[in-house]
């Protein structure tokens, strides 16, 4: 669970000399894992506290299932959740890298012993509520009865093995009663209300210019949300023209609007409204854990104090260990959570899923699942960085012929006419730093020309004035 990069390891206190764990068992999850809380902190050489404010590495390796680290935010240090669908022992250890040589660390637990509900049931999005329970059956069968009112009726009958089931033929808006019998003849009741349609969801958001706004739901961060002063935002917004603003509100299953930051947020959500400018939600998945889907799910019902919602839903679809992951698992995950998302939301929710960009990573549905994602999107979104994926400076006629071949090829491994909405690059990422204003302005020109529905540039803090001006002066 690698935390944030700085210079080097810094601590609230004097260097750490042991590493402390805490565990705690979260819960049964409606995918059927069992979920397992461990958090690492630091005590010096005379066991005092001291707090790793930045930098360092905290690698947590489970004895079974799977580990993924967390945001120092949510649960107020390095942490990470196990899961495992196999009742029993469960261990742990974890390696601290935080400049001085800290021992590592072990703890235990036994899921038989865990005081959690085991069958648990909630919604997915309006249009889809999961059934799980743990541990798995592996002989026999599962009974699920559902009923609004009056006694439950029969649902399904799920054969082992199997650890939940997906109901998709809910109603939005409504509460169901569910009654599951394990095999054995255990009976479970559970009540799960289904949220209504999102509101105010809009297609039109997803076109013409765009732009990503990150901010960290941490107020000491240099972009955290006491720096964002919402009148500034949609005043710039304005004047460059852009129809919406695309705006992080989770990054897997942390959702960036905490309760300290929401009156912020809402404030720049109401006022872009005021002026016409939509706010899409854009999402980063970590896994295709029911707590991720839910985040996006989550996402896409926001809604201010004042009634203004969200438009559109961004997905950010990436491999590597920050994102769905890596080899075959992490081509399953990329290609899987926009369906279950889709499902989720149904088919009148818009969702924008931005790719990995085919042409400057040399990539095809053999080593990413273009197919897959865009069977689920409205419009594709490839990563178009020329700057930061080429590995030499270019002109801005190469710039219009990175931005083409990137169109031609994402259209080429989508195997379907689907709209395209480039993502392109006004920040310095990678070694040659932010491009010029020449190269702004070709790639938004070349894409208008290639019949793009639309264009979003990364980032919002890293634009230089010089590539706003450009935003502003471009038609579209």
């Amino acid at each position: 669970m690698p935390l944030p990069a700085g210079t080097a390891p810094l601590f609230a206190g004097r260097p750490p000399a042991r590493l402390v764990l805490e565990t705690r068992p979260l819960d049964v999850d409606p995918q059927g894992y069992a979920r397992w809380l461990v958090r690492a902190s630091f005590v010096d050489a005379r066991g005092r506290p001291t707090e790793l404010l930045r930098g360092g590495d905290v690698d947590c390796a489970p004895s079974g299932g799977s580990a993924q680290w967390q945001t120092r935010l949510r649960f107020g240090g390095p942490a990470a959740i196990v899961s495992t669908k196999v009742d029993g022992l469960l261990g742990v250890r974890v390696r601290a890298d935080v400049g001085p040589s800290v021992p590592a660390a072990s703890a235990a637990t036994d899921t038989r012993r865990w005081k959690v509900a085991r069958v648990v049931a909630s919604a997915l999005g309006p249009h889809a509520v999961w059934v799980g329970w743990f541990p798995g059956v592996s002989a026999g069968s599962v009974r699920i009865e559902r009923a609004t009112t009056g006694a439950p009726m029969p649902l399904a009958r799920v054969t082992a093995p199997a650890s939940n089931y997906v109901d998709t033929t809910v109603v939005p808006g409504v509460d169901y009663h569910y009654e599951v019998r394990l095999p054995g003849g255990r009976r479970t009741l559970l009540d799960v209300p289904v949220p209504a349609e999102p509101r105010h969801a809009d297609r039109t958001a997803l076109s013409g210019k765009k732009i990503w706004l990150a901010f960290s739901p941490a107020p000491l961060d240099p972009d955290g949300y006491v720096y964002l002063d919402p009148a500034a935002v949609v005043a710039k917004a304005r004047a460059a023209g852009l129809r919406a603003i695309v705006l992080r509100m989770a990054y897997g299953p942390f959702e960036e609007i905490t309760p300290n930051a929401k009156a912020t947020i809402d404030s720049l959500i109401d006022q872009a409204a005021a002026h016409g400018i939509a706010t899409i939600a854009w999402t980063v998945p970590r896994s295709t854990s029911f707590e991720d889907l839910a985040a996006t799910a989550g996402a896409c019902e926001y809604a201010t104090p004042s009634g203004n919602a969200i438009a559109a839903v961004a997905v950010d679809l990436e491999r590597g260990g920050y994102y769905l992951g890596d080899g075959p698992a992490g081509y399953a995950a990329l290609g899987s959570y926009l369906p279950a998302l889709r499902t989720a939301l149904g088919p009148g929710f818009p969702i924008l899923a931005t790719v990995e960009d085919p042409y400057l990573e040399q990539l095809t549905n053999a080593t990413y699942p273009y197919d897959k994602i865009a069977a689920s999107a409205d419009v594709l979104q490839p990563m178009a960085y020329w700057r930061m994926l080429s590995s030499r400076a270019l002109t801005p006629d190469d710039v219009r012929t990175a931005i083409g071949g990137s169109f031609a090829a994402t259209l080429r491994e989508a195997g379907r006419r689907i709209p395209i909405d480039m993502g392109l690059q006004s920040s310095a990422q990678g070694p040659r730093g932010a491009p010029p204003p020449a190269e702004v302005a070709a790639s938004i020109a070349e894409s208008r020309a290639l019949g793009a529905v639309g264009v979003t540039f990364f980032d919002w803090s890293g634009t230089p004035k010089a590539s706003w001006d450009v935003l502003a002066a471009s038609p579209w």
